[in-house]
Order: structure tokens, then C-alpha cells, then sequence
């Protein structure tokens, strides 16, 4: 048992588990079959290997998603290998597979930084690992930016709790070509370095004005988007919003963003003096002098006007999207990143607590990347962040004694969650069932996009859906008893930790 524990605890375990696993994915694992393996992304994404600057894809958008690509580009050159399909598919894979093990490496050294303990390790190994978005997604359809945007989004929380600030320059550059989100957190924490602040409930006012906040913005915004500029009209190869429970949706991301305002219940992180105090002109400029840096290569770089996808786009895709069945979100975010999910759900209260202790760099960081995407069911826009979410998570349940029973549900409900048993690729096995000529929401095309929230069609909204609170009621029973209150002879949950 000991020497089990020591190997368990070892920092390469996890790194190589993960090698040999992907090793054996990509040289037996299914892929994906049609358009050589290219999704409609990967295909954009493909066109840069041999020369970015004159793919027809090369805007103002794709600029800030082109070091992948780059990369396997000049891995190719080195070796002087073709630049078809196939060898892009698999060279994806590769970088995606060692962009996993990174992860994982750093991804260690910060659950000890934080003096995670060791059953917790394993619990946030198992959430980061055993989920579809990271155990199938990045091999099966590799040619994406997703896995390279994690690794670098971990190392850049290694670098800012180290206060490696050439580290923290440098992760921040590559992220500016690789995942617009997780280069504006590199901003955020090259402005604002670390500061571990106690714990204070806020005012009665604060705590309205930041719900208030929340909440007005989204209902707000939400109503304006569909019944003023009917923007829901305009949006392509989605399923529609269900009109019938509109008014539900619109509750259901208004309560998303009512509790997404307690991140920010800390009244001394919420001191406009202290944050002065604690602020340092020096990194400012530092990120400024970042900014301008990418701004430049960018204006060199000179890339066409982006056609498609504006900011403005971008930036209300999501809102939409979370309102095409009530609190789809939900339902695909445990699609796609598993137990997780349902863990922050129940203990919310003592994530936020810890959130907002670790200072304005990264409450400001992930409070914008939840403002700005938290509530879009396309769930693979919030890979960036899912290291962090796991490691405060981790640092929140740290300080409760769990049975072995709760870590032992919680490592099969992540297996059975992550669907790494799920065959993908049925319509090889049997002949009959052909693509659907529809697009992605009937069968067997439904067993790929059901784990991506916007192309989940309604009878797979309402499976997952109940499997997503049959979790939930899971891990409850775990945690807590049922008893009977000896004063008023009612039901009652007791905590068993």
C-alpha cells in the first residue's frame, strides 16, 4: 500500500499514465472520418500549416489562433514532411497529447504549491483527466487550439503564483496567437500579482449591488438580443431556441449569473483602497508593455478584416446559445467536463469563498472569463480555465475529511461521465445508420455533438439532463444522511464530513 501511494504521488505518474493512454489512442483509437478527419475548425486550422499568411482564413480573428498550426508547420519543415491531411491529423494529436502531459506536470506542481492533500490530488487528477473534453475530444478531433490553450493557461497559474514574471510574459505571448480568453487573463495577472486575502463577508449593499448587477445585466441583455435585434433569427446550424420555454431559459442564466456575483463576496476584496495599495505601477507596465507587443505583431502580421466572426459576434453567440433549452449550459458543461460540474454546483459557496482570498488577479481573470462565456453550452470555450476551476476546487474541499467512499464514487461517476467507453464511430459497426443527411442532431451523428452543447438535440437535452441530476442526487446521498428532525419530525440532510 505504501509503495502504491508513493507511486501514485510521484509528479511523472499522472504525465506518463497520460502519455501511454494517448500513445495508444492515437495508434488504435478511433478517429474522426469524415473530411480526412478535419472538422469544419480543423479545416481552417489546416490551411495555416503551409503558409498562414496565405490562407483565405487569415483575419483578424483566426491571427489570435495561429500558433498551433505554426508550430506543426515548422515541426514539418524540420522534417521535411507533407503537409496532407492524414500527417496533420496526427501531428495534431501529438501536440495535443504532449500539451496533456505538460498539463498534468504543472498541474502537480500547483496542487502542492497550494498543500493539497494527497486523497485531494487524486480527486482533482481524476476530474481534470476523466472527462470527455480531455480524454476524447482532443485525439478524436485533434486539429483544434483547445488542449495547446489549457497547457499554456496551466503554466501561466505555475508562473503567477511563483511570481516568474518572464514566465508569465512569455506563456502570455504565445496565448495571445493561441486563445484571445486566456491572453487577457495574462494581462490581468501581469497587472495584479498575487495577494492571499482574508476572508470578510460583505455589506448587505455590496452583496445587492453586485447581484444587481449581475443580474440586470443579463436580463437585460438577453431580452434586448432576442425580442429587439432578434439575433436568435440569424444564428446558424444551431437548434433553435424553444420559444415555449423561453421565458425558463431567460430565468435559468439570470440564476447563472446571480450566483456567478459570488465570486466577488469578499469585502476586502472589494476595499478600492487596500487593491490601490497592493498595486504595483511596475507590473502594469509590464502588461501594458505586453499589449502593445501583440498589438504590433499583429499590425505586422497584417491580417484581413475578419468576415464572420466579430466581436460583437463573439460575444453574444453564448448568450443565445444558453437559451435554446433552460439552463442548457448546465447540461452540456457535464456533457463535455463531467463530475466536476456537479461538484461546484453543491459546494459553490465554499469555491467562491476561495476565489475571492486569492486576490484581484485572479478573481478579475476568472470573474470576466464566466461574465464574458461562462454561461455558453459550447462548453470546449471554457477549457482554459478548467485547470484552475479544479486546483481552487480542490484547495475549497481541502478542508474537509471525506470517506473513502465519496472519492471512490466520484472516480466512477468520472468514468462513466467522461464516456472514454463510448463508441463513436458506430455507423462502421453497423452499416445501416449513415450520416445524417439533416446535419448533427439525429443519429449516429447525435453521439459526437450531444457532448457539444449547441448541436445537443432535445431528446439527448433531457438524458443528459436527468443523468446530470441523477449525478448530483449521487454524490448528495454520499455526502449527506437522512434523518428525521426529533423537533419538527421533518427530513433532514446531515452532512457526513
Amino acid at each position: 500500500m505504501i509503495k502504491l501511494k508513493a507511486l501514485l504521488n510521484n509528479k511523472w505518474f499522472f504525465p506518463a499514465l497520460i502519455f501511454y493512454y494517448g500513445t495508444f489512442y492515437i495508434l488504435f483509437g478511433e478517429k474522426y472520418p469524415f473530411n480526412g478527419g478535419l472538422s469544419t475548425d480543423g479545416y481552417v486550422f489546416g490551411t495555416f500549416i503551409p503558409d498562414f499568411t496565405k490562407s483565405y482564413f487569415f483575419d483578424s480573428y483566426y491571427v489570435q489562433r495561429i500558433l498551433p498550426s505554426f508550430l506543426v508547420s515548422i515541426f514539418f519543415k524540420i522534417l521535411s514532411i507533407n503537409s496532407v491531411i492524414a500527417n496533420i491529423y496526427i501531428a495534431f494529436q501529438i501536440l495535443n497529447l504532449l500539451s496533456i502531459v505538460i498539463t498534468c506536470y504543472y498541474f502537480k506542481r500547483i496542487l502542492l504549491w497550494f498543500k493539497i492533500t494527497f486523497k485531494n490530488q487524486l480527486l482533482a487528477f481524476t476530474l481534470l483527466l476523466l472527462n470527455f473534453g480531455v480524454i476524447k475530444y482532443p485525439f478524436y478531433m485533434p486539429v483544434m487550439t483547445d488542449t495547446f490553450a489549457m497547457m499554456l493557461s496551466t503554466i501561466l497559474l505555475f508562473c503567477y503564483i511563483k511570481n516568474d514574471i518572464k514566465g508569465m510574459v512569455f506563456t502570455t505571448l504565445m496565448l495571445a496567437f493561441t486563445w484571445p480568453m486566456g491572453y487577457y487573463h495574462g494581462l490581468l495577472l501581469l497587472a495584479l500579482p498575487i495577494s492571499i486575502l482574508p476572508f470578510q463577508k460583505p455589506l448587505k449593499i455590496q452583496k445587492n449591488l453586485i447581484y444587481g448587477g449581475f443580474t440586470i445585466y443579463i436580463l437585460f441583455l438577453s431580452l434586448y438580443l432576442v425580442f429587439i435585434k432578434k439575433m436568435d433569427n440569424t444564428v446558424l446550424y444551431v437548434s433553435k431556441i424553444d420559444r415555449n420555454l423561453l421565458f425558463i431559459s431567460i430565468t435559468g442564466i439570470a440564476l447563472l449569473y446571480f450566483f456567478f456575483a459570488k465570486l466577488f463576496f469578499n469585502k476586502t476584496l472589494l476595499d478600492i483602497s487596500l487593491f490601490f495599495k497592493k498595486l504595483k505601477y511596475e507590473r502594469v507596465l509590464v502588461s501594458l508593455g505586453v499589449f502593445a507587443i501583440v498589438t504590433a505583431i499583429v499590425y505586422f502580421l497584417n491580417p484581413n478584416p475578419t468576415p464572420k466572426y466579430t466581436t460583437v459576434q463573439v460575444l453574444t453567440d453564448p448568450i443565445i446559445y444558453a437559451l435554446i433549452k433552460p439552463l442548457i449550459s448546465l447540461v452540456a458543461d457535464t456533457s463535455y467536463f463531467g463530475v466536476v460540474v456537479c461538484l461546484l454546483m453543491i459546494f459553490w459557496n465554499d469555491f467562491c469563498k476561495i476565489m475571492s482570498q486569492m486576490g484581484w488577479g485572479i478573481a478579475a481573470a476568472i470573474g470576466l472569463n464566466l461574465f464574458l462565456f461562462g454561461i455558453t453550452p459550447q462548453s470546449r470555450h471554457l477549457i482554459n480555465i478548467l485547470p484552475w476551476v479544479i486546483v481552487f476546487l480542490a484547495k475549497a474541499l481541502n478542508k474537509y475529511s471525506f470517506s473513502n467512499r465519496f472519492y471512490i464514487v466520484v472516480g466512477l461517476l468520472s468514468f462513466v461521465a467522461s464516456k472514454i467507453w463510448l463508441l463513436l464511430n458506430i455507423y462502421h459497426i453497423w452499416p445501416h445508420l449513415t450520416f445524417d443527411r439533416n446535419g448533427c442532431l439525429g443519429f449516429p451523428d447525435q453521439i459526437l455533438w450531444m457532448n457539444i452543447g449547441p448541436w445537443m438535440n432535445e431528446q439527448m437535452y433531457y438524458v443528459q439532463g436527468g443523468v446530470m441530476l441523477l449525478i448530483i442526487a449521487i454524490l448528495i446521498l454520499t455526502l449527506y444522511k437522512i434523518e428525521i428532525n426529533k423537533s419538527n419530525k421533518l427530513l433532514q440532510l446531515v452532512r457526513r464530513f
